[in-house]
């Protein structure tokens, strides 16, 4: 990686380099044909053309290699001469101009909302979650990534932290008023009722089962008098039968009546329950400590400390190899059901093109800051040095051209004097 780094540091270098050597040849030939063409030139007329046009090459390379060196250096190290030195002096001013520049034509909202858009983000997507390959890497990632956090949190100390401070905190909440807050929102509009219209089916099927009939039953003789079993005994009556049977009768009438009837009385007494249950829960301290020991007494039960632990390393062991296994065909499936919903697409694309806007213009200030920040952190000498190592061998061809439009317009100016005397 050095080497790559190095190669891609030396290479720009050494084009710079040649680039320096060709401008400063072409201002060392000029120099020579300017001496040699002013040495020739009696009984030679022709060369006070070539002189005179080999003299303002040289004008025209000096003249550019010192507006080139003046962008980085002092030329000939003589910092009396003003303008020059321009990045150096001035590399606060890049740096801002530079964030600038980047917020206002990269950062845009508008820029990177119209790009985001082209892209269709919900699309590529589903075409990146349907790819086998690819939901093999997301779900090799997620397992790795989990099997770091639960190893840690296999610690001892994390462990003993982690139970310490979980704890705690339920020891501090109130879990009285919580609970009160959740009937709230149960008992809001009747939708308490559901669960009742449930718990009322439940006992209509469990009472409708042979198995329940015989239990009571059962039940029936077990706490009859010793006189009646005697009797039903003697003569076969079946009357524990008989008054399972009308016990079963007489619930299920009364379920079906219940869950017919929405202001049957049994409804009545079971708002006023909650109701009075609930407020309890806010107001009644006995009601309020008794929940709470009820809490403190769970959290210090080892049976349940023991339980949960217990869940938790099946879990913890289950959950690599069975999120492995099963999780690259529920990515893929997500991706297939993504990408036969329509509907669902668009409104991912709804979703980020309505986020991006808020997000770019929270966000690229300091995208800017960064770039301006990592500009003036950099030495004056690295700033110029970055700078002429990518434009420096482009800046060279200033040089280049300044000496042959300098040769040419040296001739031209020549030229055009002799004609007009």
């Amino acid at each position: 990686m050095d080497a790559i780094f190095m190669a891609a540091y030396i290479v720009p270098m050494n084009k710079l380099q040649r680039m320096k050597m060709l401008a400063t040849g072409l201002l060392a030939v000029a120099g020579a044909v300017y001496v040699a063409a002013s040495a020739l030139e009696p009984g030679r007329p022709w060369l006070r053309y070539v002189a005179a046009a080999a003299e303002a090459a040289m004008i025209g390379a000096i003249a550019d290699w010192f507006a080139v060196v003046a962008l980085f250096h002092h030329p000939l190290n003589l910092k009396f001469i003003p303008h020059t030195a321009i990045v150096p002096r001035n590399k606060a001013r890049i740096a801002e101009g530079l964030s600038q520049f980047i917020q206002q034509n990269f950062l845009s909202s508008a820029a990177i909302v119209d790009r985001i858009r082209g892209l269709r983000p919900a699309q590529a997507l589903c075409g990146w979650l349907v790819n086998s390959q690819n939901a093999e890497v997301l779900a090799g990632y997620a397992t790795r990534l989990v099997a770091y956090v639960l190893g840690a949190a296999d610690d001892e100390r994390v462990r003993a932290f982690l139970s310490r401070t979980l704890s705690e905190q339920l020891r501090q909440a109130d879990v009285a008023a919580g609970l009160a807050q959740v009937l709230d929102v149960l008992t809001e509009q009747g939708r308490h009722h559901a669960l009742f219209d449930e718990l009322l089916a439940g006992l209509d099927e469990l009472l409708a089962r042979e198995d329940t009939r015989k239990l009571i039953a059962d039940e029936v003789t077990k706490n009859a008098p010793s006189i009646m079993r005697a009797i039903n005994q003697m003569f076969a009556l079946k009357l524990d039968e008989k008054a399972a049977l009308r016990i079963v009768e007489v619930a299920l009438r009364k379920v079906s009546e219940v869950r017919r009837d929405r202001d049957h009385e049994l409804r009545a007494r079971f708002d006023a329950f909650v109701l009075r249950f609930v407020e309890r829960l806010k107001t009644d301290p006995a009601t309020r400590d008794k929940v709470h020991r009820l809490r403190d007494e769970a959290l210090e039960s080892p049976v349940l400390a023991g339980y949960v632990a217990g869940l938790w390393e099946a879990f913890r062991a289950w959950l690599p190899g069975g999120m492995r296994e099963r999780l690259p065909a529920m990515i893929v499936s997500l991706g297939e059901t993504l990408q036969a919903d329509a509907a669902i697409r668009q409104w991912i694309d709804e979703q980020i093109l309505a986020a991006a806007p808020g997000l770019v213009e929270e966000h690229r200030a300091k995208f800017g800051r960064f770039v301006e920040d990592q500009i003036l952190s950099w030495q004056e000498e690295k700033l110029v040095a970055e700078l002429e190592r990518h434009i420096g061998p482009d800046l060279q061809y200033i040089r280049i051209n300044g000496t042959l439009v300098g040769a040419l317009a040296g001739l031209a100016i020549t030229l055009a004097t002799d004609l007009a005397r």
